[in-house]
């Protein structure tokens, strides 16, 4: 089992992996033209830290990989990122059995982490700080 998250897209023939990355672009709107991603962990990622309400089972076609439940997957590439996305999460793929595809990614891939606003306590240590910085580079200690 390769590393499939981190491999080149265009390197994978697997013909379910290919429909899955058409659902995974359909899902959010992308056209695979339009963006030069070149793996899957990128794609991800990037789906996540746009719009990861984007994927939802109401926004793909009713029959597709994405929907296929994780026990009934057969051997392949999709299976392979499955197993990935388990050991991410530090979970055997066996305790994803009766869940779908899309919620296994959902659930396993790291989600993008929201910038917060510093709250007042930080600007004020923020500023203390680089008054102190600003009278060592000084010589005022």
């Amino acid at each position: 089992m390769s590393d499939l998250l981190h491999l080149r897209l265009d390197a994978i023939f697997d013909p379910a992996f290919q429909q899955m990355l058409d659902e995974l672009y359909h899902a959010v709107n992308w056209s695979r033209d339009d963006l030069a991603t070149p793996t899957l962990f990128y794609l991800l990622s990037s789906i996540m830290t746009e719009d990861a309400k984007a994927l939802a089972a109401n926004r793909l076609p009713a029959t597709g990989v994405l929907l296929t439940k994780v026990d009934r997957l057969h051997e392949g590439a999709v299976e392979d990122v499955c197993r990935e996305l388990a050991s991410i999460k530090g979970a055997h793929i066996e305790s994803f059995d009766g869940k779908t595809v899309l919620s296994l990614i959902k659930t396993c891939f790291p989600k993008a982490v929201r910038a917060r606003k510093p709250t007042r306590n930080q600007l004020h240590h923020d500023a203390r700080r680089m008054v102190i910085v600003m009278r060592r580079a000084n010589g005022d200690l």
